[in-house]
């Protein structure tokens, strides 16, 4: 095995055949050995790396854009306190909250790769914390990318 993948909720996220040469130490750390043809989007099912059935339908799916306070209100108000407070400790979750913080930046792309790992990384570390429980992660992840305020 030469490869290398981020996995989350089962899902190879992130593959690389070498992640410290293309991710910050603190997410390269997190990537673990996998088979040479496991890919983005691959699932482990029982021991096993399954391509999933429509690949294709995981790209289509359009998010919309919304604007940095409106992206901050996606996260509901323990979650958005858990992530300030780890803010102080976290240098990811600070270079995020240094991004979203940033006058300049007019509107965030729910559809950029860079913005799903963050709300990934995000939601693992509020896991982690206990603010959200594992069986949560994926609806709580489609609500925030969703865009919908509700």
């Amino acid at each position: 095995m030469s490869n290398f993948a981020r996995v989350i909720n089962n899902v190879a996220i992130n593959v690389s055949a070498d992640p410290t040469a293309s991710f910050h130490h603190s997410i390269a750390s997190t990537f673990t050995a996998v088979p040479d043809d496991v890919r983005e989007g691959w699932v482990l099912n029982n021991g096993t790396w399954e391509a999933p059935a429509a690949v294709e339908a995981v790209h289509e799916i359009k998010r919309p854009t919304v604007g940095p306070t409106e992206f901050k209100l996606l996260f509901k108000t323990p979650e958005r306190l858990a992530l300030k407070a780890l803010k102080a400790t976290d240098p990811i979750i600070a270079d995020i909250y240094d991004i979203i913080d940033d006058p300049r930046l007019l509107a965030v792309d729910l559809s950029l790769a860079s913005t799903q790992d963050s709300v990934d990384y995000c939601l693992n570390k509020l896991k982690e914390e206990g603010v959200i429980l594992a069986e949560n992660m994926n609806t709580r992840r489609e609500a925030v990318l969703s865009g919908n305020l509700s």
